[in-house]
């Protein structure tokens, strides 16, 4: 059932709304055709019984020799009139309501010696002439659906006047006209519809665009505030939001800035006065670790900045991209394989990709020995490989290892390892452009980290 949804707003509306107009009029039609059915077959006894009034006084009054033309007459193709010796209705088959309503024929005719008799009868019951009555025997079943009307009336002369009709008159064509008119409230209701939820899916679409940049790290332009009232609330609401933040990131950036500058002065006096030290092994000793902690520092700060959301976005080929970056790190004499298309088509930010790839590649050849790099198309998104084939991390620290200063080696050596910040900063990249990042060990040893970017910089 959930396949039959319709996933836009719009048309989720529309259905349940045309849902409800259908129950409504098949509700309302099914009622005014039993009240008419119910009228209608009213009618028809009226028409039955005044017909056989009409002609039972006209009998009276018409020679013996002109009555069969004057019956004759009188039939059609939904009344059957005869006379004979026998009543079509038998004794003792009239219930309450056809009792009476043989009581109000016998007042109509006014007369003493006559006896109405009325029997319903299922509308498929085999219309029965006077020679049969004799032979037929009043059947309990045929009470159950009345339909036709049969009708005796005993004339002065002994014999008996016979006739049957359909209760009910001839009905309009129901089913056309009910068709026509849910048909006519559905079209009705869906250019009320698409008229009405114009001015409010444009605007919930925008928001969603607008919702979905932003969480991919893009600063984006006001919305126009307009629409419903929930619908403006929602809207200024997203605008203030963005207002906020970005004001926190220019002031963390202003703050970056001011910090950057800062722990550099220090950094460079301390160098400075360390290169005046006479013992070589302690200074050595002290540039080093100056050099460690300049290291930090710029890590750090790049880390903060979060180029990710800082650059434009725009079309690239990250196929080129990886071409580049594989060649710069052959040039470097390291061991790096490319696997990619001729092209592959992007929208995203390039210095932001191409920094995230980089850290994968270099952990990779730091502590695999080898970093093998593929791109492929996977649907409409797009996946990145890269392999090495080190010795993997532990599974209970696979996750840990996306933390900020986060490493297996305790030690912030330049030899034996970074700050802890590459995977952190490629994790950053990737999420601001809507993609995800894992890391898995694999079954013959090395690790695996894997990205998947949603497909056309979605």
């Amino acid at each position: 059932m959930s396949r039959l949804v319709p996933r836009s707003l719009v048309w989720r509306l529309a259905l349940l709304l045309v849902l409800a107009v259908v129950a409504a009029q098949a509700a309302a039609f099914a009622m005014f055709a039993s009240e008419a059915t119910r009228v209608g077959r009213a009618a028809g006894r009226t028409q039955v019984i005044d017909r056989i009034a009409i002609l039972v006084r006209l009998l009276d009054t018409v020679p013996a020799d002109a009555v069969p033309g004057t019956i004759a007459a009188f039939n059609s193709p939904r009344h059957h009139f005869s006379i004979g010796p026998a009543s079509l209705v038998p004794d003792g088959a009239m219930d309450a309501d056809e009792a009476r309503l043989a009581h109000g024929l016998d007042r109509r005719l006014q007369a003493d010696a006559t006896e109405a008799r009325l029997l319903l009868v299922k509308r498929d019951s085999v219309r029965r002439d006077v020679a049969d009555v004799a032979d037929d025997a009043p059947a309990e079943g045929r009470r159950a659906k009345p339909e036709a009307l049969q009708v005796s009336v005993h004339l002065a002369d002994g014999r008996w006047l016979n006739g049957e009709a359909p209760v009910a008159l001839p009905t309009p064509p129901w089913m056309r006209i009910g068709l026509f008119q849910i048909a006519a409230s559905v079209v009705a209701v869906l250019a009320v519809v698409g008229l009405g939820l114009r001015g409010v899916v444009g605007p919930v679409t925008a928001l969603a665009q607008a919702a979905e940049e932003a969480g991919r790290g893009t600063m984006v332009a006001p919305l126009p505030e307009s629409g419903p009232a929930e619908l403006r609330t929602m809207t200024i609401a997203f605008n203030r939001m963005q207002a906020r933040l970005r004001a926190y990131v220019n002031d963390r950036t202003r703050m970056l800035a001011a910090v950057s500058h800062d722990l550099r002065t220090p950094i460079a006096s301390l160098w400075l006065r360390a290169e005046m030290v006479e013992d070589e092994d302690l200074r050595a000793g002290m540039v080093r670790t100056l050099g460690d902690m300049k290291r930090m520092v710029e890590a750090t700060l790049s880390f903060a900045r979060d180029d990710a959301a800082s650059q434009a976005s725009g079309p690239l080929d990250l196929a080129e991209l990886a071409r580049t970056l594989a060649s710069d790190h052959a040039a470097l004499g390291r061991d790096v394989t490319l696997s990619a298309p001729e092209a592959l088509p992007f929208a995203g930010r390039p210095d932001a990709l191409r920094r995230a790839l980089d850290n994968l590649v270099e952990n990779a050849v730091r502590y695999g020995r080898r970093a093998r790099l593929a791109l492929d198309r996977d649907g409409a998104d797009v996946r990145i490989r890269v392999e090495d084939d080190g010795p993997g991390i532990p599974a209970d620290r696979v996750e840990a290892m996306f933390e900020p200063f986060a490493r297996l080696d305790d030690s912030r050596s330049d030899e034996t390892g970074g700050t802890g910040l590459g995977l952190a900063i490629a994790r950053s990249a990737i999420r601001a452009h809507g993609g995800e990042i894992r890391l898995h060990n694999l079954p013959q040893g090395g690790l695996r980290a894997e990205v998947v970017l949603p497909g056309a910089g979605r």
